[in-house]
């Protein structure tokens, strides 16, 4: 059902469909055991600033909530991230990025499983709060309906998903050809599913969500950091919720699971 890792006014837009035939067959375990994480441990350059700015989104929609499950988790950087107030269930598909979140993250309140795609192997109510960050955009849509639906269910009412993507209705699209372009590195293997505003809103109500908010997220900051990684966090300040609203490069969804 999943894979490994860790706005707009197109109201008449169906769910998005496949982008090509074989939707499901890029190789995770091609990615570097550990990478991402290495990546976040940088602290210099666009691309670690983008994980950190991402991860800190997420970190202040979780106040508060205390049984935590990040799906896709890979080597467990997001878990390690965060502050003793959260007990952490981190899975994945690939041993070897579990084996590497154990080594790195695992101890008291951060427990990482390797678990094979299909329902969750967790009952009904068993977290506050689940997290999925930049997964849907890998899998074909009708395998993100299954996973929301999956999410909300093992939600204790009232409960809280947030869920991240890039925003193909935003300026994503002119980014992810510049960095295929001139960066050497192509994302058309993951990024098989593309979601704007309205669609990501359609998934989240189809899989049975209930007050859905999505909103774009990240400006210009993560481009600055190359000059100064401060800049970059002042930058990120400085820009307006309502005008990163409009071109924000990141989707994020929060959604409550009613009563």
């Amino acid at each position: 059902m999943w894979a490994s890792v860790n706005e707009s006014s197109h109201t008449d837009r169906p769910i998005p469909r496949d982008t090509r035939r074989t939707p499901t067959t890029y190789d995770y375990d091609s990615i570097p055991v550990g990478y991402y994480d290495a990546v976040f441990k940088r602290g210099r350059g666009a691309q670690s600033k983008w994980h950190h700015l991402k991860f800190a989104r997420f970190q202040r929609e979780m106040t508060g909530a205390r049984r935590h499950l990040d799906i896709a988790c890979g080597p467990g950087t997001f878990i390690g991230s965060l502050d003793a107030a959260h007990h952490s269930v981190g899975i994945d598909i690939a041993e070897p990025q579990i084996a590497y979140a154990k080594e790195r993250y695992g101890g008291h309140g951060r427990d990482f499983q390797r678990v094979d795609s299909g329902p969750l192997p967790f009952g009904d109510s068993s977290f506050d709060v689940v997290t999925i960050i930049e997964l849907i955009g890998q899998l074909p849509p009708r395998e993100n309906v299954a996973l929301i639906r999956e999410s909300l269910r093992v939600l204790a009412p009232d409960g809280t998903l947030l869920v991240s993507t890039p925003n193909y209705g935003g300026f994503w699209p002119v980014v992810e050809a510049m960095i295929a372009r001139f960066g050497g590195l192509s994302y058309a293997e993951q990024h098989i599913t593309h979601y704007d505003r309205a669609s990501l809103v359609r998934l989240l109500e189809e899989a049975g969500g209930t007050d859905v908010v999505v909103r774009a997220h990240m400006g210009l900051a993560p481009f600055v950091a190359p000059i100064g990684w401060r800049l970059a966090d002042f930058v990120s300040s400085l820009e307006a919720d309502r005008l990163v609203n409009l071109y924000g490069l990141l989707l994020f969804a929060k959604v409550r699971k009613a009563r």
